[in-house]
């Protein structure tokens, strides 16, 4: 007989953890599955939005290597412009730390970890789910959080999560000088004018540089070309590189299928990341305790996860369909006005105020689009188009 618990969770990433830990907290019996053992490394800038932290009940300060408050902004290496944002926006982990903190948290309320436990086939009956993973082990729940990533073989075998859009990005932890690690502190770096969008970055963490850059489909073979000659502008292409990895990010722009009666997916691959930072730590854990609430729910009076879905569009989708405007907007003018956008939006602090304000929570991307709702409107109504041509 396979152990048998009110809740799988697959993937121990911030979404998985966080739905563990408070459906354990709430006193469900809950296993997670992951097909790593932690801590593992994990392809991601590793920026969390002041926003992010706060919806945790406990500090993430153990594992923070730096917070930043600088924006250094740039175009190639042109047209080069620093905001400062007064206080800290966003602080700096190495994700395979902060993943584990995450998930000692989960264990700490009561959650069983199965690491090395990659699942390959699930079994749905009307009296729930069955999970084999790796080795022939089985284990049996009323109902099943799948929190496996972008690419989420969960989701798919299920039949959840068709239909996302998505991009590419990579990544290169970089072992630079220590004085040059030094020089870095307390800044985020964005190189823009990449098309039709996309941005370099780079962000200082206690020892390592982590350098990466995100960009359309279609362009996954151009990321190392442009990394290196980032690099290269940087003055850091003779630096050792600890690790290069790239990976996938996935956007839900509509209705796509996140939920059916007794799977739901959370976090990355639910395609909940914002088109305008390809950001996606904070809707990760927002999605798993809106998941561990589902869950609860379901468990208490049979109601099937489909709620879920209807949760995710009321309370988080709002939010990503103005970041994906917001997107359209900021990198349509950078394409057709690259020197002109980029000293309009150095001569007019509002944008960049807007957005320390957004990730430290104090504002959302609804509202500030609202504010100034010209260049947002004209973006919505060119996406409407689009979305309906395609």
């Amino acid at each position: 007989m396979p152990a048998q618990f009110d809740a799988i969770v697959v993937g121990a990433g911030p979404a998985g953890s966080t739905a563990a830990r408070e459906l354990a907290a709430a006193g469900a019996r809950v296993l997670v599955l992951d097909k790593a053992e932690f801590p593992r490394y994990k392809a991601c800038g590793g920026g969390i939005p002041r926003r992010t932290a706060r919806l945790l009940p406990f500090p993430i300060d153990p594992v923070v290597e730096d917070e930043v408050a600088l924006l250094d902004i740039s175009l190639h290496g042109r047209c080069r412009f620093v905001r400062d944002s007064g206080e800290p926006f966003a602080a700096m982990v190495m994700r395979e730390r902060f993943d584990t903190l995450l998930l000692d948290y989960a264990r700490r309320a009561g959650a069983e970890f199965r690491p090395g436990a990659a699942a390959r086939a699930l079994e749905l009956d009307l009296a729930g789910v069955t999970v084999r993973t790796e080795g022939g082990r089985t284990a049996r729940s009323a109902l099943l959080i799948a929190a496996d990533g972008a690419h989420s073989p969960v989701g798919r075998m299920a039949g959840l999560g068709t239909g996302l859009a998505e991009c590419a990005a990579y990544e290169v932890e970089v072992r630079a000088p220590a004085a040059r690690v030094r020089a870095n502190r307390s800044t985020a770096f964005i190189d823009l004018g990449y098309r039709p969008w996309g941005y370099a970055w780079l962000f200082p963490k206690a020892e390592l540089l982590s350098i990466g850059i995100v960009l359309p489909p279609g362009q996954a073979g151009e990321m190392k070309s442009h990394v290196a000659a980032y690099l290269r502008r940087l003055g850091l292409d003779g630096a050792p590189v600890d690790i290069a990895r790239g990976h996938k990010i996935r956007f839900r722009r509509g209705r796509e299928p996140i939920a059916s009666e007794r799977v739901l997916l959370a976090g990355d691959a639910a395609g909940l990341a914002d088109e305008f930072t390809q950001e996606g730590i904070y809707y990760a854990i927002e999605s798993g305790r809106i998941a561990a609430r589902a869950a609860l729910r379901s468990l208490s009076s049979g109601a099937p996860l489909q709620g879920y879905q209807d949760d995710i569009d009321r309370e988080i989708m709002p939010e990503l369909r103005a970041a994906r405007v917001i997107a359209h907007m900021f990198y349509g003018m950078l394409g057709r006005y690259p020197g002109p956008w980029m000293r309009a939006t150095r001569a007019i602090p509002y944008l960049w105020d807007a957005f320390f304000a957004v990730q430290r929570g104090e504002s959302t991307y609804a509202r500030e689009a609202a504010r100034v709702p010209l260049l947002p409107g004209i973006a919505a109504r060119r996406l409407a188009r689009q979305d309906s041509a395609g």
